[in-house]
């Protein structure tokens, strides 16, 4: 299937049905359908051709949905920049894909036009919010007087539809490429697993620059036929309201958002009583927090899921598995081949930590002329590729995450996974959220630090912590330090970003 067939079947099925909710706009299948066809007609008027990279900067907003399926109509393929992004983020990325033309809503124009003279590749901005301007075309300028009808570009579902941005080794994000055949497997893996049916209002609470918002959450409600509702910002409060007004069913929100509902001060379960599917991932969910869901929110059903920009959904921990998996991400998903391995391949036996690998029809082409970190990923040729992420798997086949490889801290000669001292501090009453990084240390190599936010203002201490820690692991395990801090930043997938943090603790000293 192609990315673009998703929303056509679709508005085949029901072109009446609402598609899209955003404020006080409502778009119906059959009218988001035409929509990108029009665009899709209009970048080819502009010149635009199949293989040339169209940019994106725009939150949570329908155009945002007219741009991806109107430009994967046509070939282009679509480069996905974060609005938070600066202005050296900006410029590498849209050098380094040589993007003709970018869409960019008014909030963000700002961040282009700023660089321009440094992109000369960037032959055409068009602005979602704003009339033709000199220096830009207004969205629907743009779009005026372009056809209806599918531009009938020749496509196979083995080329690519986009990139989405993950870290690299160099410090600069590296593009993961993704096939039409690819995402749209993971769309119907994450309907079937998430159990989407046309009757469900879905929220789009996660942004949809990023892999899950876009191509796995957001492709999966339109595959289904669902009405999506979607939030521009996050905010726990608007998405309590939303969910009260709109009756939403079903959601994919990152470990962060999910905390924030659960805790929000204004939370009101007769608020939520539509909700009945919440999916979770991103960064590892605590048991805890998937104990609190169901405790708050009775007879929901909370699956979390784990999944890579570059695979797509990789596990499902499900609402009917056992409650002593609950610190697990679950089993394998469907059609996801997964090993546990050693650093020769070998598979790892139950209980002992290895590299996740995976091979299916999911997975990405590679990272964007980068043949050297795609060799890495895919580094013995044989068409599985090396997660990075460090697991066990027990014996009833549950996946337990343990950290990054590249986080793995050596001590006194001894590996350790920072993953292991985050479960146990995520344990106690006090602590609300927590992250774990190593350090070089004098006497052993390296040593373990831990940043701690305590929970509603408890008043706990470091050495109190560290000897939580103490009582529960191994004593070569447990922190050099612990820092209360206020919060822990994440991206808005919900990740924590360990190198920065690690950098910003040295220079402090």
């Amino acid at each position: 299937m192609l990315a673009g067939d998703i929303l056509r079947l679709s508005a085949q099925r029901h072109p009446r049905k609402t598609a899209l909710i955003c404020d006080a706009r409502e778009i119906s299948y059959g009218a988001l359908d035409r929509d990108a066809n029009r665009f899709a007609n209009a970048i080819l008027g502009a010149g635009l051709v199949k293989g040339d990279r169209l940019a994106v900067m725009c939150a949570n907003i329908p155009e945002y949905a007219t741009v991806h399926f109107g430009a994967a109509r046509t070939g282009c393929v679509q480069v996905h920049l974060s609005i938070m992004y600066g202005p050296d983020e900006i410029v590498q990325i849209l050098t380094r894909t040589r993007a003709r033309m970018i869409v960019v809503e008014l909030e963000f124009k700002a961040a282009i036009t700023s660089v321009r003279d440094r992109l000369p590749d960037l032959e055409r901005i068009v602005v979602v919010g704003a009339p033709t301007a000199t220096d830009a075309t207004g969205f629907d300028d743009f779009m005026a007087g372009a056809r209806e009808t599918d531009p009938d570009v020749p496509l196979r579902d083995t080329e690519p539809v986009g990139m989405t941005f993950t870290g690299g080794t160099t410090g600069y994000p590296k593009g993961a490429v993704v096939s039409h055949r690819a995402r749209a497997i993971s769309a119907s893996v994450v309907v079937m697993e998430h159990e989407l049916t046309g009757e469900d209002v879905v929220a789009a609470v996660t942004p949809l620059y990023h892999a899950v918002g876009l191509l796995i959450w957001f492709q999966a409600a339109m595959l289904a036929g669902c009405t999506c509702v979607l939030l521009r910002r996050w905010d726990a409060d608007a998405f309590i309201e939303a969910c009260a007004r709109h009756r939403i069913s079903a959601v994919m929100t990152v470990t962060v958002q999910l905390a924030a509902i659960l805790d929000d001060a204004r939370f009101d379960a007769a608020k939520l009583s539509s909700l009945r599917k919440i999916g979770s991932g991103g960064a590892a969910v605590p048991g805890s927090l998937i104990d609190k869901g169901r405790a708050l929110l009775p007879g929901i059903r909370l699956v979390d899921h784990y999944g890579q920009s570059e695979t797509g959904p990789l596990t499902m921990l499900k609402p009917w598995h056992p409650a002593a998996k609950n610190d697990t991400v679950g089993q394998p998903a469907l059609g996801v081949d997964l090993k546990i391995v050693d650093p020769g391949g070998n598979s790892v036996a139950p209980g002992e930590i290895g590299e996740i690998i995976v091979a299916g029809e999911f997975m990405f082409d590679g990272y964007f002329e980068n043949p050297e970190e795609t060799a890495a990923y895919f580094k013995n040729g044989d068409g599985w590729g090396w997660t990075g992420d460090l697991a066990t798997i027990d014996e009833d086949g549950f996946i337990a995450l343990a950290g990054r490889s590249k986080d793995m801290i050596v001590s006194g000669g001894v590996n350790i996974y920072p993953r292991e001292l985050e479960v146990v501090l995520e344990g106690h009453d006090d602590v609300a959220d927590c992250t774990v990084f190593g350090v070089p240390d004098e006497k052993w190599g390296e040593a373990l630090i831990a940043l701690v936010v305590a929970r509603n203002g408890a008043a706990i201490t470091p050495d109190a912590l560290i000897a939580y820690c103490d009582s529960r692991l191994a004593h070569f395990k447990r922190p050099r330090e612990v820092r209360l801090v206020d919060e822990i930043p994440k991206t808005p997938a919900g990740k924590i970003q360990k190198p920065l943090l690690r950098a910003a603790y040295l220079d402090q000293g």
